[in-house]
């Protein structure tokens, strides 16, 4: 289905920002402007797949769809949090603040980040959805997946 193509594809495109962020962390003399540029282009890939995952979950739960749409939801509520500290840590300027989020929340985000979208692959992209959606409502994913 091109919907779950579609998220599979941000996925991967996530996991590069996520082996980046990895790269810029193992180096012991921390490029903070550079760690802060690799975090803000993960959050704009992972904003705007969270929000297209949010309006197709909410259409799965509507229809009574049988994955695990409340953990995902729960998933994504969870990562907000590592998220906003991150921000937080970000825009205070301060390098030892950031230094300190960097060894607790990055390196968190991370691995629940990978965590979750292994989850999502496993547990929902396998649901063979043309069995449950009609032409039309296949059509609506496929434009959310796709905008």
């Amino acid at each position: 289905m091109e919907f779950i193509e579609k998220l599979k594809e941000e996925h991967e495109e996530v996991e590069r920002e996520l082996v980046e962020l990895e790269e810029v962390m193992e180096n012991p003399e921390v490029n903070y402007s550079n760690l802060v540029h690799v975090l803000k282009k993960l959050y704009n890939l992972w904003d705007a797949h969270e929000q297209k995952e949010e309006l197709i979950f909410g259409k799965f739960k509507r229809e009574k769809i049988l994955v695990p749409v409340r953990k995902m939801h729960f998933d994504h509520e969870y990562l907000r949090k590592h998220k906003d500290s991150i921000k937080e840590a970000i825009e205070s300027g301060s390098e030892l603040k950031l230094k300190n989020c960097f060894e607790s929340d990055v390196k968190q985000l991370i691995i629940k980040l990978r965590r979750h979208m292994e989850s999502e692959e496993i547990g929902l992209f396998v649901v063979p959805f043309e069995n449950v959606f009609s032409e039309k409502e296949v059509e609506e994913l496929n434009n959310i997946a796709n905008n």
